[in-house]
Parts: C-alpha cells; sequence; structure tokens
C-alpha cells in the first residue's frame, strides 16, 4: 500500500474559506483511504473537572483526477475511503483513475491557528477471485423481483458482482443505479423464438436496436450493434430442452453460457460441445448463470457461481476479466472452486510450450470422494479423488498441448455431478 502525507497549517485570518491540496495518484490504484486530524478541542483542567472547548472545525472533501467532486462529510468523518465498488458515506463509487487528484478542506473555524495533518493511503489492484451470478431477471422482464430485491437477495447469497438480463430489455440498468457492496454489469437477455444469447454492456446506455428477429440477416444485425456497443455476446444454455439455440454457431459471439442452474444433462452436453470446439480451434469462454426468474426447484441466486479473476470488483475490471477468459464456475458461491496454474499464466491465459513447465490444479472446499479431471485437445489427461475435505494442491505434467482445463464432480443425489470447472490455459 502507497502512503503519503500532507501539513497544511491555518490562521484564523484563513477561516470561512475553501482550499485544495493536491496529490497524485499513479496507475494501478483499487481504493483510495484518507484520514486527517487536528486540535479540534482545547482542555483545561478547573476544579471540579476539566473544561473542552471547540476551538476549531475543518470540513473534509475528495475531488477525483477528472476536477469532479467524489464526496464532501463536513467535519463529523475523519476516515473515508473511495473505490469502484465501495465508498464511506457521502462519497461516490467509481474507479480510481490515475492523475491529479485534491483533497478538499472547509475551513470553518479557527480560533487562533491549526495545523492539519493529512494521511493518504492507496492500495494497489491485486488480482483475485470475485463470485457472481450473470443470468437473472426481474419484473421488467418475466421475473417476479424487483431490481432492490434482486440486489438484496445476491447479497444474501454472497455475490460480488450479479447481471440482470432481462428479455430483450434495458430497462433494469436504468433504474438500478449503483448500488452499495455489490457492482451490477449491464447486460440484456436477446430473446428469440430460436434461441437466447446475452449481452453484456460496458455502460448503462439504451440498446437502441430492434432486438426482435425474424430472419437471420435481421439476427446478425442485432450481433453487430451489440458488439458496435462494446458488448460481450453469449449464447445462452444452447442445449436446453425447452429453448435450444438453433440459429447456428457460425456466428461472431466469445462467450456459452455452459451451466445454467441445477447441473442438468443439457449442461452436461454444452460443456462437452464446449470442449469440443476447444479443440477445434475456437477459443471460446464458458460461463455460468443461475438464470433465476422466481423461487423454483434447483434455481437460486448464485446457483451455479461465476469466478472472475480480476484486478477489482469495479465494472471495467470485471468485463475485462471476462472478456479474458479468467473464469470459472462453481455450483454455489460456497461450493468446491478450482483454479488452475502453469508456470505463471493463469486461467484464460496463453503459455509458450517448454520442457519441465510446473503446472497445479488448486481446489478450495474439496470434500472426500470429490473426482478431479484435467483435459486437453487430446481428452482426459488424468483424474485424481479427493481423500480428504479441504484444500488440494495436484501437480501434473505439461505436454505439447493446444489447451489444459479443469473440473470437479461430485456425488450429489446419488449423481455424479459437475461441481466446479475452470476455463482453459492456452499452450503455444
Amino acid at each position: 500500500m502507497e502512503s503519503l502525507r500532507i501539513s497544511r497549517t491555518f490562521t484564523h485570518q484563513e477561516q470561512q474559506q475553501y482550499t485544495r491540496l493536491p496529490f497524485n495518484v499513479p496507475e494501478g490504484i483499487e481504493s483510495i483511504e484518507l484520514s486527517y486530524s487536528y486540535q479540534r478541542y482545547k482542555q483545561e483542567a478547573m476544579k471540579w473537572g476539566i473544561a473542552k472547548q471547540e476551538i476549531n472545525i475543518i470540513d473534509l472533501g475528495l475531488f477525483d483526477s477528472r476536477g469532479m467532486a467524489r464526496g464532501w462529510s463536513g467535519s463529523e468523518q475523519t476516515d473515508i475511503f473511495v473505490s469502484a465498488s465501495k465508498a464511506s458515506p457521502g462519497y461516490k463509487r467509481g474507479q480510481t483513475e490515475p492523475g491529479r487528484w485534491e483533497v478538499a478542506l472547509g475551513i470553518y473555524k479557527v480560533t487562533d491557528q491549526v495545523t492539519v495533518d493529512i494521511t493518504i493511503r492507496m492500495q494497489e489492484k491485486e488480482r483475485r477471485w470475485f463470485k457472481g451470478d450473470l443470468h437473472m431477471h426481474t419484473k421488467n422482464s418475466d421475473g417476479i423481483y424487483t431490481t432492490r430485491e434482486v440486489i438484496t437477495y445476491a447479497k444474501h447469497a454472497g455475490l460480488d458482482f450479479i447481471a440482470i438480463s432481462d428479455h430483450n430489455n434495458t430497462q433494469q440498468n436504468q433504474e438500478i443505479g449503483n448500488p452499495e457492496g455489490i457492482t451490477v454489469l449491464p447486460a440484456m437477455e436477446y430473446t428469440n423464438y430460436r434461441g437466447h444469447a446475452n449481452f453484456f454492456f460496458p455502460d448503462i446506455e439504451e440498446f437502441s436496436q430492434n432486438p426482435l428477429s425474424n430472419t437471420r440477416e435481421e439476427l446478425l444485425s442485432t450481433l453487430q450493434a451489440a458488439q458496435d456497443r462494446s458488448a460481450l455476446v453469449s449464447i445462452n444454455h444452447p442445449f436446453d430442452t425447452n429453448c435450444p439455440w438453433l440459429w447456428g454457431f457460425d456466428l461472431p459471439f466469445t462467450h456459452v453460457e455452459v451451466w445454467n442452474g441445477f447441473f442438468k444433462e443439457s449442461d452436461r452436453k454444452a460443456v462437452r460441445w464446449w470442449r469440443e470446439q476447444l479443440r477445434k480451434g475456437k477459443p471460446l469462454v464458458a460461463v455460468g448463470g443461475s438464470d433465476t426468474h422466481r423461487i423454483e426447484q434447483g434455481r437460486s441466486f448464485g446457483t451455479p457461481t461465476t469466478y472472475l479473476y480480476a484486478l477489482s470488483a469495479g465494472r471495467e475490471d470485471l468485463l475485462e476479466a471476462l472478456q479474458e477468459g479468467r473464469v470459472s464456475i462453481s455450483a454455489t458461491a460456497n461450493a468446491a472452486q478450482l483454479d488452475l496454474v502453469i508456470a505463471d499464466a493463469h486461467i484464460g491465459q496463453t503459455i509458450p510450450y517448454q520442457e519441465g513447465l510446473s503446472a497445479n490444479i488448486l481446489v478450495n472446499d474439496a470434500k472426500g470422494g470429490d473426482r478431479i479431471v484435467l483435459y486437453s485437445d487430446r481428452g482426459e489427461e488424468r483424474s485424481w479423488v479427493s481423500e480428504y475435505e479441504g484444500t488440494l494442491s495436484l501437480p501434473f505434467s505439461v505436454d505439447r498441448r493446444k489447451f489444459y482445463q479443469a473440473e470437479l464432480y461430485r456425488k450429489t443425489l446419488g449423481m455424479d455431478l459437475l461441481c466446479a470447472m475452470t476455463n482453459p490455459i492456452y499452450c503455444s
């Protein structure tokens, strides 16, 4: 954590004025924490105790590198912070862009003179896993929940981010705002009688394209309009028995929802199809989503949970991780979670092949009897069975392959069901 200090003395003649004290924020900062202190009270021993008199009052605020006010807290908060996903009361959440920031001080009252000491701590971004659900609905389409209820339930599920993908509608992105403690990725589910696809947008602007497609040409126009908005396009539940994807797969999309709700046969088929696409050299990113509309058997918020290995919980960093395929999927937010590392490469990255590369599958919250399988473009490479509950580190040898990818299966209701999976690390 980078830290700096600013000290400034003010006199009685400077009271009733505002001043700004600049400081520099470098690249790659996730959060800014600021504290300040000064002598607010004068204390004097008296015959029956201690007399306390307020002699100085200094107010506090913050401006960002664009010159925009990020907040003002007066004199009652001596410690404040801002980040992309959280902030102190009275301060705006948002990216901590590099550049010249300013501490704002209101010199409200100075009896004689006062020295104000300011400490600024800047936490660097560090890539880590964030939990989320990329597919859910509200009353804006055919769900039963308001956007506020969705946020509340998602927080109770332990999620860090959500995407509300109502059918052919982006109204939910307009009304959801910037809720405290959870990041919302603007989204829409393109919904057609021949299949569904999620669009993940970088902002909350309306999607003006008519999404109702009768022909392949109209579908292609809609997909192009989404990509012109810098949206990520993900084919949803492609082999679902009720609404499969029937448009064909020779289309411009980069992601595919291989796991929709409680793991079932259509998801198993989707995972196998996805691995076959990887083998053919099409680097699709696998994602999961609960597709929650209402209370249903086997379907709830974060079932499954999509993990993003991102630099922060900010929208831009989460979308960047999603775009890059830094993704793993687990049955729930509290189920086993998989990671995959080859030398210094992580999930979604590419590493040049060389002999002797170190490689590990990392398992959190394993249970005895879990079966962990390593796949490549050659099919199943090897498997392990967990002998205990806890964490595992499973080393494996790296050969000349196009990719490596891991999955964890667990006996559930008498069935061998997928409990966790990773996207691949590619080899060149």
